[in-house]
């Protein structure tokens, strides 16, 4: 294992995280003149004399965007709440914005679901003169909790939860979210009404639906009620619904029509910053590094199997045990969403340089065991065991993944993702773990921290920031 390499793959990732940090976000998008009382949103003006303004946030970013709006717009601010997780808090109180804890391990709990209450009672106060500036961001839905009466914080907890063990995506959690969410899907921007309502939103989401980030709470729901319904059917979730759910979804059609032409949304950071700033960062230490997806998607062990088969092709192509088309051909069948097979060609005459290969993205893991950890572990983990049993593919390289959350968090750990590479299972065996027994029991969070002392680990605490995750593959050459 290379040292030195290890180092790469950290200051990469590092990289790619202060590229999405809040408040530099915020100060590239957000420009406020007090002497004629105008802010400019991107490329857009808003008069606000005569005007009060009022902020409400929820998310892993919000607190640095609350903070730097803060900055920005001053004493024109009246007031705020921000909704942001549980150990995060790092500012000192403000007095014109109030922030409240909640979400512990990313879970909606009844801290979160209080403040989500007192959000709501703030919004539906507001006028015709207010504009209420809404910062979103990934980790927004758990923070921002409450759902439709009859149905419990508990009930809906559990809901999720099952449907995540099931294997659901992110897109269909939150289609099922929004529906049964007094603030979500819209409800939020809907419960402000008359005010005027502007949003700043970081996306955690593949493809950066502003129909889905966060649950959607200043974004028109357009999804037919029978959608969440199939989602419940689809994992055979249905005949066991608490009678509060089929009281909401059966009175779903009754919601106030959205005001759209009150209401702006503007997506000021996505995936696709992280993995540019990335880009940027492993070409100075001088990799040949590429850009593969920021779309990534799919099962934990189809992705790994789709990585290490990457890694094989560009090792055989690289040693010209593959000819160009062979490997388009092989990359092409390839289940990684946005991965264009013509970008291999930039891998041709690569000379003496190790590559480094940047994706970026969502990915899903199907929960068997009662473990610890999170997709970025187990992934790093399932793809270490691929590679290792691929080893003749790989005699004159090594190889590694790092697989890790630009929110800093994965899954119910403190850890944002991990390091995998070649010889890990042997290293493993070393120190009497089998690798086989963690992958099974979902418990690569406990891999990692008996293994070299958790020093494959990638700990960065929370970063108050989430568009996803960084996956980083090197292919370094043997000397």
């Amino acid at each position: 294992m290379a040292k030195t390499v290890i180092r790469d793959l950290l200051q990469i990732f590092k990289s790619s995280v202060s590229a999405v940090l809040p408040d530099n976000l915020i100060r590239n998008s957000v420009k406020y003149s007090p002497v004629n009382q105008q802010l400019v949103i991107l490329n857009d003006k808003y008069d606000l004399q005569n005007k009060d303004v009022y902020v409400v946030g929820t998310g892993k970013a919000v607190q640095n965007m609350a903070v730097e709006i803060e900055k920005i717009m001053g004493p024109k601010i009246k007031q705020g709440i921000i909704s942001v997780p549980v150990g995060s808090l790092k500012h000192k109180p403000s007095e014109i914005i109030t922030y409240f804890e909640g979400a512990n391990n990313n879970l909606p709990d009844a801290n979160a679901e209080n403040t989500a209450r007192k959000v709501k009672d703030f919004v539906t106060k507001l006028g015709h003169n207010d504009v209420l500036l809404v910062l979103i961001s990934g980790g927004g839905s758990a923070l921002l909790p409450l759902p439709k009466k009859p149905i419990t914080l508990e009930e809906k907890t559990r809901l999720i939860k099952k449907l995540g063990n099931a294997g659901a995506d992110i897109t269909e959690l939150n289609c099922v979210r929004k529906v049964i969410s007094d603030v979500k899907g819209g409800q939020l921007a809907i419960q402000a009404q008359p005010a005027q309502v502007v949003s700043l939103i970081l996306s955690d989401i593949v493809g950066d639906p502003l129909d889905l980030i966060a649950s959607a709470p200043t974004t028109e729901n357009k999804d037919d009620v029978s959608m969440a319904l199939n989602i419940i059917k689809k994992y055979n979730l249905f005949d066991d619904l608490p009678m509060s759910f089929k009281t909401v979804l059966s009175e779903a059609k009754k919601q106030k029509l959205f005001p759209k032409e009150n209401v702006k949304n503007y997506l000021i950071g996505t995936n696709q910053l992280s993995i540019n700033s990335a880009l940027e960062e492993a070409r100075r230490l001088n990799y040949l590094a590429l850009t593969l997806s920021n779309i990534v998607t799919g099962n934990v062990k189809e992705v790994a199997k789709s990585y290490a088969t990457l890694a094989k092709v560009v090792c055989h192509l690289v040693t010209g045990k593959m000819n160009l088309n062979e490997v388009k051909a092989h990359i092409g069948s390839l289940n990684i969403p946005g991965l264009n097979p013509e970008i291999v060609k930039q891998l041709v005459k690569v000379a003496d340089k190790d590559i480094c290969l940047v994706l970026g993205g969502e990915i899903t893991v199907e929960v068997k065991g009662v473990g610890k950890g999170g997709r970025n572990q187990q992934l790093a983990l399932e793809f270490s065991a691929l590679i290792n049993e691929m080893r003749g593919d790989f005699n004159k390289f090594e190889i590694y993944l790092l697989s890790a959350g630009t929110d800093g968090i994965d899954g119910p750990t403190d850890a944002a993702g991990a390091i995998g590479y070649l010889n890990l299972v042997a290293d493993a065996k070393k120190e009497n773990l089998d690798i086989n027994i963690y992958l099974d029991n979902n418990d690569s969070y406990s891999f990692y921290k008996a293994f070299r002392s958790g020093d494959l680990h990638v700990i960065t605490g929370h970063t108050n920031t989430n568009v996803m995750d960084i996956h980083l593959m090197i292919i370094k050459r043997c000397k």
